[in-house]
């Protein structure tokens, strides 16, 4: 059987998104305080986030229950973007592999829709083989061209460009990604959301 294993929901993700509207990106982008400190505690808590570990790369709990990822080569500063899995379906199956497909296909809008209701329009969305799919502002945003046409990765994009005028705001990034299995007859598939909150073009980079 099909198998959604993070029981999030499109609803689920503008409730992430809504508690990112107060957050200082600024702030975020420059790294949190040591790991394990009340300082760290402290930071955190501005934003109703609970850490949940002292090493590497800093990974929070918010409000609305997600899980959220601070991307910095493990050195904890600079941060260079936040990632959070907002759905992931797997089959049991490759027989499902089909089905798994035609429900990535029926999900997408539906998380598209529900980002949009915070954010407002993306500033881009569609498929892997859209004609007008847009270089990355970044070469680390999403992959080139070749690759993109190669191993449809990602198989769906849509992405924010930054808005306001608060130092660091953030370009916000959703790829729903398709594993090779689900065109297979012999493997099953899987398909995920994955949300990328990325600092904003040149102010910081992957070491």
């Amino acid at each position: 059987m099909l198998t959604e294993t993070t029981g999030r929901t499109a609803q689920d993700l503008a409730a992430e998104l809504e508690g990112l509207r107060a957050v200082d990106w600024a702030s975020v982008w420059a790294g949190p305080p040591q790991g394990g400190s009340s300082e760290c505690r402290k930071w955190c808590a501005r934003y109703g986030w609970e850490p949940q570990n002292a090493d590497r790369n800093l990974v929070v709990h918010s409000r609305a229950g997600g899980r959220w990822t601070f991307e910095s080569n493990g050195n904890w500063d600079p941060v260079y973007c936040l990632t959070h899995w907002a759905w992931h379906l797997k089959a049991d199956e490759a027989s499902e592999n089909p089905d798994l497909l035609a429900h990535a296909a029926e999900e997408w809008p539906e998380f598209v829709r529900a980002a949009e209701r915070v954010l407002g329009p993306a500033a881009w969305n569609g498929p892997w083989d859209a004609p007008d799919f847009p270089d990355p502002p970044e070469p680390t945003f999403w992959e080139d061209r070749a690759y993109r046409l190669e191993t449809r990765t990602p198989y769906r994009m849509a992405y924010w460009k930054p808005i306001g005028e608060h130092p660091g705001q953030a370009m916000i990034l959703m790829v729903q990604s398709v594993s090779f299995a689900a065109w297979t007859t012999d493997t099953p598939g899987g398909s995920r959301i994955n949300l990328t909150v990325h600092a904003p073009e040149g102010s910081r980079r992957r070491l």
